[in-house]
Order: C-alpha cells, then structure tokens, then sequence
C-alpha cells in the first residue's frame, strides 16, 4: 500500500489520497477567521493553543514543531479515520497558521483538562460508578480503534485522555497505525505505561494491538513490581488488569473480553464504594497519582534536544487546564 498524500483542493477542503483515490476530504479552515490565538503550552513536536473560530466556536490547534511531511499526512490520515465516536476528541480539518508551511490540527475543545489531573483533584470524591463509566467509555473508544478502524493507537495513558462534560475523550494519534502496517517504532511514551517488550528489543518493536491493551493495565517499571490492589477493589477489576499486565502479548485479553467483563460488573456496588474512593481499575491504578512529568522513556535519536519528554501531542499537558 502505497503511503497517503495530501493535495489541496478548493479553499475549504483537503483531500488526502490513497492509492490515487479520494479516502478522505477534510474541511480546511481559513486562518483569517481565528480569533484570540492563544498558546496554552508545548513540548518535543507540537505546540498547543485555544483559538476562536470567527468569534463564536472554541477550539484547539496543534501545530507541529519540525514534523517530516509522512509525519504529518500519517496523523492526519489516522485523526481522520478515529473521528466520529463520542469518546475520541473530534478532528475538525486543518488549517495553515500565518507564515507556517505545514498544516495544524483543527480539534475539539476540551473543558476538563486530563484525566490525570481529574484524578489527582477528585482523589476522594471519585464515585464507583463513574470510575467503572470512565473505565467503559475509555475501553469503548479502544474497540472503535482495533475493530472498527483497524488503529493501534501506541501511546495510551493518563495525559492522552481529557475529560469533556464529564465524559471520555481520547486524543493522539502521533504514534498509532494501521495494523496491517507492520511499523516498528521506537521506545518512547510514558514509562509505566509501555509495554515491557520495548524495553526488552534492542532496537525497536512492531506495535500491535496488544501494545494498547498492556497500557490499560499499568506497570509500575519505576518501582520493579506491580501495584497491589487497594483494599476493596472490584475483584473482577483485579483479575482484569492482572491479564493485561501479562508480559507475553498472546496472553493478554482483547478488547472484546475487557468489554464483557466491564459490562459484567455491577455500577451499584455499596462495598467498593468506600470512602478513599481511590481510583484502581483495568486503566489506571494509584501509580497515576505518583506520576511525575519527566517519567519518560526515549530511544529515538529523531527527538529535539530541548525536549524533556517524548509525549508529541501537548493536548494532553497537566497545563491543560481551560
């Protein structure tokens, strides 16, 4: 398969081109209509701002640093193809801000800032059945990207999910491809949620889907060993991300399994209810809590020497906080 190309058509969408047919036409935003360009932060390869459209909607765009053109057509191309389920962050088009050659994303807003930080702020507040609501939608957007996309996401963690009226909204597609694409990457991504086959490849790795399902576990690499479950745990919970920590992809579940178990489970439950309320399901556990920003990994010799981490979609900055 040939890689996809971009051509412009007329002022108000971009064709990408595969295999010299028409896969997708995305709406291209003229940048004389943004208003109030505002940067919230940046990191290795992209820099995140808040911007107005004609005055009236808000939205975010990324703009790429210094991204090779495949870079930019892969995200493009992948953001495209995620779009249009509830609980990935909605990609609107492009747009060329003033004096740049490459495109920037057009992307959804986002009120809640990141998971991560959600649960930093609600530690004890954090009721059961919205841990088990966040717990589907996330697992929900996982099967629209392996069986309905056929994506690999490749870089799922706290700081890529954001919280938009209460609800789950997965975002960066930097590192996913199709899984038919055999694409060795690199290690990079943040530690605990990596698979610990890249840390075991001397030089890289194909990522499958596998890759995702570890990630919605946790390892605490940091530490050398897993994390125990808290006291009162949902034991379905427990033997669930006890599978997807297993080393050996093969032994892992898929998401149709993740799914069946997490529709299995009671959202009234009074006994895990427990006053800590604290946070320890198939996708996330108390190392989150432990996390500090440059707890990264990086074996790419590609990245920017200012970066002090490798996560290339600042959306997902605790910065984020609109």
């Amino acid at each position: 398969m040939s890689p996809p190309r971009l051509e412009e058509g007329d002022t108000n969408r971009l064709k990408i081109l595969l295999d010299n047919e028409v896969s997708q036409i995305i709406h291209y935003y003229d940048p004389q209509g943004f208003k109030n360009l505002t940067k919230i932060t940046s990191g290795g390869t992209a820099l995140i701002y808040t911007v107005y459209w004609k005055n009236t909607s808000k939205f975010i765009i990324k703009r790429f640093k210094s991204p090779t053109k495949d870079a930019i057509i892969n995200e493009i191309y992948l953001t495209g193809m995620a779009n249009s389920h509830p609980n990935i962050i909605q990609f609107y088009g492009v747009t060329k801000l003033e004096g740049e050659v490459n495109y920037s994303l057009v992307l959804e807003y986002a009120d809640g800032g990141t998971l991560r930080k959600y649960l930093n702020d609600n530690t004890t507040t954090f009721k059961w059945e919205n841990q088990l609501k966040f717990a589907k939608e996330i697992a929900s957007a996982i099967s629209w990207l392996h069986v309905d996309k056929r994506i690999i996401h490749g870089d799922l963690h706290s700081k890529n999910i954001l919280i938009h009226r209460h609800t789950i909204k997965l975002v960066d597609f930097g590192r996913s491809c199709l899984q038919e694409s055999d694409r060795y990457t690199k290690a990079c991504g943040v530690i605990p949620y990596m698979d610990p086959i890249f840390f075991n490849t001397a030089e890289s790795y194909i990522l499958t889907k596998k890759s995702d399902i570890y990630s919605l576990g946790i390892f605490d690499i940091l530490n050398g060993m897993r994390e125990d479950p808290i006291p009162d745990t949902n034991d379905k919970f427990v033997e669930l991300y006890k599978k997807c920590w297993k080393y050996e992809p093969g032994e892992r579940p898929d998401i149709h399994q993740i799914i069946s178990v997490l529709n299995s489970i009671d959202p009234i439950d009074s006994e895990n209810d427990n006053e800590s309320n604290n946070f320890n399901s198939v996708t996330f556990s108390n190392v989150d809590l432990q996390l500090d920003q440059g707890e990264t990994a990086e074996k790419s010799d590609n990245e920017e020497s200012d970066s002090p981490s490798c996560e290339d979609c600042d959306i997902t900055s605790d910065k984020y906080q609109i």
